[in-house]
């Protein structure tokens, strides 16, 4: 993981030079270029991850300047020993993309990690740049007049997020003219259509939350949702039979441990997991376990950190999230008995809440302004940021499970009202989304701590097989709260030894964690957070 800064016309601010070096404690490098009349500061962090050094950044030809933020794990034509993935992603792509050029893009739809980048044309002036298709890293963009700043983490400036929908680029000669390069053709982002904006126009307000009525944020409905997801990746198998066996769980366990294993053999260090206790955390924790049971050259402490908000440790220890956690480790602990396996309890009070979230939480949730946002952003900035566990470098979490295996509250209302094929297209549009609701919002709060953010239940293959998967196979929404919702995972929990979680329902970090009681009980997910503007 990395750090990246642009800065054309202006200098880094010293609260975004804190942030990427918080990213990337182990190297940070700040460079100022002159490219095509334009002045270009360059800021680059490093936490490295592979092989024995580190791989320093940017990578700077006669030709190029380039900057990388990411993971590949494997790809056709990628070997991790052979200088790592920042030289083979800059020779296969950044130093590749020019004008209209597709290859790069097609090799990107092929990387099975999570990344952002951006590679400069020194001669010709061109700017290229984006995310993974999911959004998985974060990359913020501002503009303002000849100013323009590409950066990872949010500072005092009044950044965007870029859409994770494709390669965006302009050319630093014209300053005018934004544009994208579409992963999937007609991608919707909050509502707009992002085929080509004047540059001019680049500010705060750009891509902006459509309809902000009455405090509220009120997101708009994707239509056409079908014809939007083009991609092979989001094609959805439906064969809606009624069926509900066990047929496609060997399956899922093969792809599931692949997708885990690609996260926890590249690393530095030891493994931590973003654990409330629940199903989709505790899946990835056995998962963990298993694969170090096979491969003990890659066997280290696995920390799992809980979260509580309270006065003091009663009030915690009474937190839902706190009793599962506590549940799910003991269960653990007897399926895997040899496991270096700890359980770290953060227990944070109101005033440390408010004190760090004035001082730094803010300007990371930046530029989501919701109270939802506030809410998770803040429990997962002080689980990502316990100071027990030095040596662990990674953080996983199983973000993503309840987008695929239909695992929130609105997919039971959605089933119940309108059907299966509806619920079907509800589950497309919650994935297609994750990157604008979730990814970057999570990646610059966690990985301020200076430890990586990974993510196995997003990885590229794993949705591609669950796509395939017919929904009543996936869950059974007759079925009563924790039984019905994410089925297929509760049965690969129930295999893994889990019985007891396999039914744990499921609870939003929000309230499980209790931060919610900290805050004025009268406002809605959907509202603007003060706390956020203050």
């Amino acid at each position: 993981m990395c750090g990246i800064g642009v800065f054309v016309n202006c200098e880094p601010d010293d609260r975004t030079i804190k942030a990427l070096k918080n990213r990337g404690p182990d190297f940070y490098h700040q460079e100022t270029f002159n490219v095509v009349g334009q002045s270009v500061t360059v800021v680059a962090t490093v936490l490295s991850h592979q092989g024995e050094g580190i791989i320093s950044q940017p990578i700077v030809t006669d030709d190029f300047i380039f900057l990388w933020n990411g993971e590949v794990y494997d790809h056709p034509r990628y070997q991790p020993q052979e200088g790592g993935d920042t030289n083979w992603f800059f020779d296969n792509v950044g130093s590749q993309i020019t004008g209209e050029n597709a290859t790069g893009i097609e090799i990107m739809k092929e990387i099975r990690g999570e990344f952002a980048f951006c590679t400069i044309n020194r001669k010709t002036g061109e700017i290229s740049f984006g995310r993974d298709r999911l959004g998985r890293r974060s990359l913020l963009l501002y503009s303002f007049e000849n100013k323009f700043i590409l950066a990872s983490s949010s500072s005092g400036y009044h950044f965007i997020e870029l859409p994770a929908d494709g390669l965006y680029s302009f050319n630093l000669k014209m300053m005018d003219k934004l544009k994208r390069h579409p992963f999937a053709a007609n991608t919707k982002v909050d509502g707009h259509m992002l085929d080509e904006f004047l540059f001019s126009n680049l500010n705060e307000n750009m891509l902006a939350i459509e309809g902000i009525k009455d405090g509220k944020l009120h997101s708009l409905p994707v239509e056409n949702v079908q014809g939007s997801l083009t991609s092979d990746l989001w094609n959805f198998e439906q064969n809606f039979d009624g069926s509900c066996t066990n047929d496609w769980l060997p399956e899922l366990e093969i792809v599931f441990k692949k997708a885990v294993e690609r996260r926890v053999k590249l690393r530095k260090g030891s493994v931590g997991v973003l654990f409330s206790g629940g199903l989709d955390c505790s899946l990835v924790v056995a998962q963990v376990l298993e694969i170090f049971e096979g491969q003990r050259e890659l066997a280290t402490t696995v920390y799992l950190y809980s979260v509580a908000f309270g006065d003091n440790e009663e009030k915690c220890e009474k937190c839902p999230d706190r009793i599962t956690a506590v549940a799910a480790f003991q269960e653990i602990t007897e399926a895997h008995p040899t496991a270096d396996l700890i359980l770290v309890k953060e227990n944070i009070s109101k005033q440390e809440l408010q004190k760090t979230r004035d001082e730094r939480i803010k300007h990371l949730i930046s530029p989501r302004i919701s109270v939802l946002d506030d809410s998770i952003g803040s429990a997962l900035y002080f689980a990502a940021h316990s100071e027990v566990g030095s040596d662990c470098r990674l953080l996983l979490s199983g973000l993503g499970a309840d987008e695929l295996f239909c695992g929130y509250s609105c997919h039971r209302r959605v089933h119940d009202r309108e059907g299966l094929d509806a619920l079907g297209l509800e589950v497309q549009t919650h994935i297609e989304r994750i990157a604008e609701r979730n990814c970057g919002r999570d990646d610059r709060v966690i990985s301020d701590s200076g430890r990586e953010y990974r993510m196995p239940f997003l990885d590229l293959d794993l949705i591609s097989f669950s796509s395939s998967i017919p929904i009543p196979a996936r869950c059974d929404l007759t079925k009563p709260r924790g039984e019905g919702e994410k089925m297929l995972l509760r049965q690969l929990a129930y295999k893994k030894g889990l019985k007891t979680i396999s039914s744990f329902e499921k609870r939003a970090i929000q309230f499980g964690s209790r931060i919610v009681k900290m805050e004025d009980k009268k406002v809605k997910g959907n509202d603007i957070c003060a706390n956020l503007q203050k």
